[in-house]
Order: C-alpha cells, then sequence, then structure tokens
C-alpha cells in the first residue's frame, strides 16, 4: 500500500463519519485500526455523541447535553476521562497497516493526552485518514492541513471520494 496522509474536512452532516465507514467495510487485506464518532439522538433530537472503536464496537461517551461536565462545547458535557481513553488505545494503533480517525474536532481537542497521541501518529510513519473539523484553527489541525492531502467533501461528492481514496491505498 503507498503511504498515504488523508484529512477529510466538510461541513456538520456532510458525511464524513459515513465516509470513514464505507472506506473501513471495503479494505480487504488491511489491518486496520481506529474509531469514528456517532451522534446520539432521543426522539430524534440529537443529545449527544459516543466514539465507536471500529474493530471492537464497543463504545465511550464523548459528549452529553445532560453531562454535567464543566467542559463544554457548545450545550454538551465533555466526557474527557473516555477521550483519554481512546488516547491510550491509540497508542495500540501503530502496528495497524492504516488509522483511522474520526473526529478531529472541537470535543476530542479538549483532552491534552489525546492531541499528544495524535501527535504522535503524525510525527511517525503511519498510514492515516483522519477527519478535521472544517473551521478550527487548533495548531494540531493546522499542522494536518499542513502536512495532509486535505479533501472536502459535501452530499454531492462523498460517494466518489470513497472510490478516489480506496484508488490511493491500492
Amino acid at each position: 500500500m503507498q503511504r498515504i496522509r488523508i484529512a477529510i474536512t466538510g461541513k456538520p452532516g456532510c458525511g464524513k463519519t459515513t465516509l470513514c465507514e464505507r472506506i473501513y467495510q471495503r479494505i480487504e487485506g488491511i489491518d486496520c485500526g481506529g474509531f469514528i464518532t456517532k451522534e446520539v439522538r432521543e426522539r430524534g433530537v440529537r443529545v449527544g455523541f459516543k466514539i465507536v472503536d471500529l474493530e471492537k464496537g464497543d463504545e465511550k461517551w464523548l459528549a452529553h447535553v445532560r453531562n454535567p461536565s464543566k467542559i463544554r462545547v457548545g450545550k454538551y458535557g465533555v466526557y474527557l476521562d473516555g477521550i483519554d481513553e481512546i488516547a491510550d488505545r491509540i497508542a495500540s494503533y501503530t502496528r495497524k497497516d492504516l488509522i483511522i480517525i474520526d473526529e478531529l474536532g472541537p470535543m476530542e481537542l479538549k483532552s491534552k493526552k489525546f492531541v499528544n497521541s495524535i501527535y504522535e501518529l503524525i510525527d511517525g510513519d503511519l498510514n492515516l485518514i483522519f477527519t478535521i473539523h472544517l473551521k478550527s484553527k487548533h495548531p494540531l489541525l493546522n499542522k494536518i492541513r499542513r502536512e495532509f492531502e486535505v479533501i472536502e467533501i459535501n452530499k454531492e461528492n462523498r460517494e466518489q471520494m470513497v472510490e478516489k481514496i480506496l484508488e490511493k491505498m491500492s
């Protein structure tokens, strides 16, 4: 596999997570680790987010409207311990052929441990696919924008982007 470093970005709801899931489902013979971030809805209303491990399927809370945490992003209280746990898991991904991490956004970036674990991945010689927040000016995201191929997706181009990214991997 040709070394890849791709940062997928786009407006909320454009399909970044779906794109990551489709890539993960379609790769064969590639040892892949990582996670995706899923919305949690109650009665059709978004109330929070969970982090889902791609391989194991286990979930950790990322944020919830009823979480009383003082660490907040908008109306959501962030579960810093869950993000830190994911940061610990990221260290085990370094033996993988490909690492997919959805998303490097305002909630995840509240964890210094998480940010440091992503810097370590970037400084290594690993195949990485990240989704990154469209507008955040966080130093980590700025570094990714400089060093990775950045692909902005929308609902119209996301399906062809799956194929484009899979082609880069072959």
